[in-house]
């Protein structure tokens, strides 16, 4: 035990006083080389200037998965498990000058300033909109529909507004509505929620969450990729869809720094 104390000590020590990674890329042709791989592969999902869409928006500089510069490399290196961010094939200088591309949309930029009154959204949200019938926030709310606890960190205003205007424009394939029949007889309807070679897990419309075997089905087909999310425009004034807005902008996360 002496000996294991001895060399275990001088470990601790070191890593502790090891410093916190800093990006090596970050002159202004790295940049500007950052940012041409970022408009080719990233742009379509967080937006040509980082105002987010698909994606989260990036010019605040607080991000789920870590702010730091060995985050961001993480992040966009490996790509988010569950989620429509893939990891990339560049070197590492090319993931750093992301890195620094990034970092570059986030200087001087903070929360958008957007009509709308936060507290009427919520009242409309838990009320009128109906809207917590099928999303959850903060433990408080349905589960057929995306948990919106943080949503505001992830998508911009006019993402929020077009997706409770024509929430069937841009949905992504955990929501298509999906049948499935079993071997057995028995009949499945739901929300695909994940799917993968062997399995499929969907929001059963009786059942709560299910999962089943593919090799146990004897069909399996999507039904609809159309939203079961209602359309609000012309259901909702233009300055409840506002307040809604509002409401849902200020639903952030905190971020992690490492």
């Amino acid at each position: 035990m002496p000996i294991l104390l001895f060399c275990w000590l001088p470990v601790v020590a070191l890593w502790a006083q090891s410093p916190v990674v800093k990006n090596p890329r970050t002159t202004p042709e790295d940049v500007a080389a950052g940012g041409r791989i970022y408009r080719s592969h990233c742009a379509e999902c967080h937006g040509l200037k980082g105002e987010g869409g698909r994606g989260p928006g990036l010019t605040r500089g607080e991000y789920r998965h870590g702010s730091g510069d060995a985050a961001l490399f993480n992040t966009i290196n490996n790509g988010i498990s569950g989620t429509q961010m893939p990891g990339v094939y560049y070197e590492d200088h090319q993931i750093w000058q992301i890195v620094a591309f990034v970092r570059s949309l986030a200087s001087g930029a903070g929360r958008q300033k957007i009509p709308g009154n936060s507290f009427a959204g919520e009242k409309i949200f838990f009320g009128k909109g109906g809207c917590a019938g099928c999303h959850m926030v903060n433990g408080r709310g349905g589960r057929f529909g995306p948990d919106l606890s943080a949503i505001g960190s992830s998508r911009n205003p006019s993402n929020l507004r077009a997706s409770i205007l024509r929430p069937s424009d841009d949905l992504p394939m955990q929501w298509w509505t999906v049948e499935a029949v079993t071997k057995a007889g028995a009949n499945y309807r739901g929300l695909r929620f994940n799917e993968d070679t062997y399995t499929i897990q969907l929001f059963d419309f009786r059942k709560d969450l299910v999962s089943l075997r593919k090799a146990d089905l004897t069909r399996l087909q999507v039904e609809s990729k159309t939203s079961s999310m209602p359309v609000y425009e012309g259901k909702l004034a233009s300055s409840e869809i506002d307040d809604l807005v509002a409401y849902l902008y200020g639903l952030q996360r905190k971020a992690r720094e490492e």
